[in-house]
């Protein structure tokens, strides 16, 4: 098969993976937000920044380290193994420890309890890091949707049962461990893959000399994603972080899974080309570009229909995260085109460059933090969004230099998607000023959105557009022959 077919057929799995794994995620957060409170979410969201953190340390950047190098054997495969497994153990232990004093310093007393037990979810996830990664470096994505989608499926039914008999903020706790359980155990028995007793010190240093640096650049970056939690919730109130997190997890599982779909996808597949400047930036223009063009349109369409939406499908408590919905929508537009950029340094093997760019970011971030906590949320949101659209040109101001991709270049092939996404956005804003109940308006809303969406792209004949639609027509084709056999 072609690397262009093997793009496809991964896109093609990984936007199945999107559409119903996190659709059904996303149906389920809907019901657990009708049942419980903005505090459980609000706590939730603080035992997320040490798991994320913990996460990142454990998988050490050893998983990229392994998809660059092309001729990686069965030492590297079982060194990876059991040094992931190591850092999950550890880690789990010290945050079995600490989890006492976290909880005293967020005054949340049942963090001590939560901790304990969601902190399991970093062993769980070690033994199945490797397996996940082989998957990944073969470009097989059919596996892991269909896993992904099966573990959301169960787990959120195993939730919404526990929520709705009464078991509040444990039920989300619950979610999450019993998903990635499902997750690992499934990706276990899949995978070809198996450890045997072998352990390399010379594998161990050459991954790691060039991990590091990743793990690192994705420690810093992910306590960059979640200081907010921290922030909101030591000096605001848990309920008042429940209301950010709620409004995150409309937008996140949109902005973050293009991104990572995109990052998976790409970065195999530019790092067969990390030595042909030709084709790879060809094939990094065409990321770019499939990137801005989902992104775009769906959290504009999100931020257009963010009252409605929130007020029909959570209720009137959630008011609040309306407002924090909107910006973050504009905050996690450019979400994609930061993780490409990186890549690319990573894929050029500038692993060092990455960690040094990641430094200089969050050294920026600290006064825009530091100014904005003292005035509101929503002023902590307009300063994220600041900081994105200057990240975004710091990430990609060597771009230029590796593949000669000018800033110039770069706004010219986004700049269509821009204009069609803020057309869509004004179109269907417009409609809540109409005096009508917000369920009529949701629906006339997302009807009018697709609406513009297609005949703006069918008018302008994006290739993008035209990619997608013969993806979808080919694989609903496939699903109706296959149910007709």
């Amino acid at each position: 098969m072609s690397l262009k077919n093997k793009a496809i057929t991964s896109f093609s799995w990984t936007l199945f993976e999107g559409v119903f794994g996190q659709g059904l995620s996303f149906i389920v957060g809907i019901i657990l937000a009708r049942i419980l409170e903005p505090r459980d979410f609000g706590i939730v969201g603080i035992l997320t920044v040490f798991l994320a953190i913990s996460d990142s340390l454990v998988e050490a950047g050893f998983g990229s380290a392994l998809i660059r190098k092309v001729d990686s054997n069965i030492k590297d495969y079982n060194t990876m193994f059991y040094t992931n497994l190591s850092f999950g153990v550890i880690l789990y232990v010290l945050l079995f420890i600490l989890s006492p004093q976290i909880a005293i310093y967020f005054d949340e007393p049942i963090l001590n309890k939560l901790l304990k037990l969601a902190g399991l979810v970093l062993i769980i996830n070690s033994f199945s890091l490797i397996q996940g990664t082989l998957l990944t470096k073969k470009l097989n994505f059919k596996t892991p949707a269909i896993i992904s989608i099966f573990a959301s499926t169960l787990s959120g039914l195993f939730a919404i049962y526990l929520a709705y008999n009464g078991y509040g903020v444990w039920s989300l706790v619950l979610l999450s461990l019993t998903k990635q359980s499902i997750w690992a155990i499934l990706l276990w028995f899949t995978a070809s893959w198996r450890p045997s007793l072998i352990y390399s010190r010379n594998s161990f240093k050459e991954l790691f000399s060039f991990g590091y640096k990743l793990l690192i650049a994705s420690l810093i970056n992910t306590v960059y994603k979640n200081i907010y939690y921290i922030i909101i919730g030591k000096y605001f109130s848990s309920k008042s972080l429940g209301f950010y997190t709620r409004a995150n997890q409309f937008q996140a599982p949109f902005s973050s899974n293009i991104a990572l779909g995109i990052m998976k996808i790409s970065f195999p597949i530019l790092s067969t080309l990390q030595d042909d400047n030709i084709n790879l930036k060809q094939k990094f223009k065409r990321f770019i570009r499939f990137s801005v063009f989902l992104n775009f349109q769906i959290l504009m369409m999100i931020a257009a229909i963010a009252k409605p939406l929130i007020l029909t499908l959570i209720g009137a408590k959630w008011t609040n995260s309306i407002i924090y919905l909107q910006l973050l929508c504009v905050s996690g537009m450019l979400y994609p085109l930061h993780i490409l950029h990186l890549n690319l340094l990573v894929v050029k093997g500038y692993s060092n460059l990455n960690l040094k760019l990641e430094i200089i970011k969050k050294l920026i971030l600290i006064p825009i933090i530091l100014i904005t906590v003292t005035i509101s949320i929503k002023a902590m949101i307009y300063g994220l969004i600041i900081f994105s659209i200057t990240e975004y040109f710091i990430n990609s101001f060597y771009t230029k230099k590796l593949i000669g991709y000018s800033y110039k270049q770069q706004f010219v092939d986004i700049l269509p998607f821009l204009v069609v996404s803020i057309t869509t956005f004004l179109t269907v804003w417009s409609i809540t000023f109409i005096n009508i109940d917000f369920k009529t308006m949701l629906i006339i809303q997302l009807i009018s959105g697709m609406l513009m969406f297609v005949l703006i792209n069918e008018i302008f004949r994006l290739s993008e557009y035209s990619e997608l639609k013969t993806i979808l027509i080919k694989q609903t084709k496939k699903v109706w022959f296959k149910l007709k056999k």
